[in-house]
């Protein structure tokens, strides 16, 4: 019995590889549109002989004669015609992929995205954001509003650029770069006994019920290491994720929170009051986040530069009286 033959049939066989450059094919197409090898090797600032090795070399490649020599130019052969008719259309399509490759890459080059908690994202970055794109117009900033752990996570992963935010922690992936500090400001309804107030003590806060958001945990710490040295007791607080939550409590009487100046002092509004605490610094550092090992592009180089230069004194500004 004969062996067994592989399966010989249309669709068996594996497509050919190709051997030739790129630079052999573009050669090609430049002789046979400019009908010489002399107009092709000046249009290519290249040598003759060397257009005729890299046209060769394709011939040879390919198994087939792709052109001829006339008394006056030269003329594809059939074969010729076929090749330079798909070849102009692969050419084509690759150029357009290549410009769109490059496209991509020119507005990735442009393009920064800075993630930020939801109280940086509405009230410290929409000026600052503003003023740099008035600056660098091309520059596209790309704004990601995020919970404080989606923001490091974005870091982390290196799915944002930098971030801004009050950071907390030590993490031998990413570096901080405080660029102020803000004290912390008691926030009350304007209903409640101590709202006429310019400052309170921790025995006075003590007396009251205190709220913070889920972010604010070395602020919760920090409270319960100076009610201890003075033995008082913190009473066991709420928590809220966001901002709003967080205010919407104060405004139902649930008791009073902490927050940085310029937020407190924007958000105080008319049904709400800031005090100042009398008998211990408070405060939160705001900063850039980055990834220790990430190159930033000249773009987002620029924005650091907006940032370092600006921060402090649009925080200053949100934080003054009106």
């Amino acid at each position: 019995m004969a062996p067994d033959k592989p399966d010989e049939g249309p669709h068996s066989a594996a497509p050919p590889t190709l051997r030739f450059d790129l630079v052999e094919l573009e050669t090609f197409l430049a002789v046979v549109e400019l009908g010489s090898f002399s107009s092709a090797a000046r249009r290519l600032h290249i040598s003759q002989p060397s257009v005729t090795a890299r046209v060769q070399r394709l011939e040879s490649t390919l198994k087939t004669r792709l052109l001829v020599r006339t008394t006056r130019h030269v003329e594809p052969t059939p074969a010729g015609k076929r090749l330079r008719e798909h070849a102009e259309i692969a050419l084509r399509e690759l150029r357009k992929l290549l410009q769109e490759f490059q496209a991509d890459a020119e507005a990735a080059r442009l393009r920064v995205v800075v993630a930020a908690t939801p109280m940086i994202s509405a009230v410290m970055l929409p000026s600052l954001i503003h003023s740099f794109c008035q600056r660098y117009p091309d520059v596209q900033i790309q704004l990601r509003d995020l919970q404080y752990e989606d923001v490091v996570a974005k870091i982390e992963s290196n799915e944002a650029d930098l971030a801004v935010v009050a950071f907390d922690n030590d993490s031998s992936k990413l570096s901080f770069e405080a660029l102020t500090e803000e004290d912390m400001l008691v926030v009350v309804p304007k209903t409640h006994p101590l709202a006429q107030a310019r400052e309170v003590t921790l025995e006075q806060l003590a007396q009251i019920p205190l709220m913070l958001l889920d972010r604010y945990s070395m602020l919760r710490d920090r409270l319960a290491d100076e009610f201890t040295k003075r033995g008082l007791t913190l009473r066991p607080m709420h928590h809220a994720a966001n901002l709003s939550t967080l205010l919407g409590m104060v405004d139902a009487g649930l008791g009073a929170t902490f927050l940085p100046r310029s937020m407190a002092q924007r958000y105080a509004r008319d049904t709400r009051a800031t005090l100042r605490v009398a008998d211990v610094s408070l405060s939160r550092r705001f900063g850039i986040l980055r990834a220790r090992d990430a190159d930033l592009s000249a773009a987002a180089l620029s924005f650091v530069r907006h940032l370092q230069a600006n921060f402090g004194a649009t925080l200053a500004s949100d934080a003054s009286p009106s």
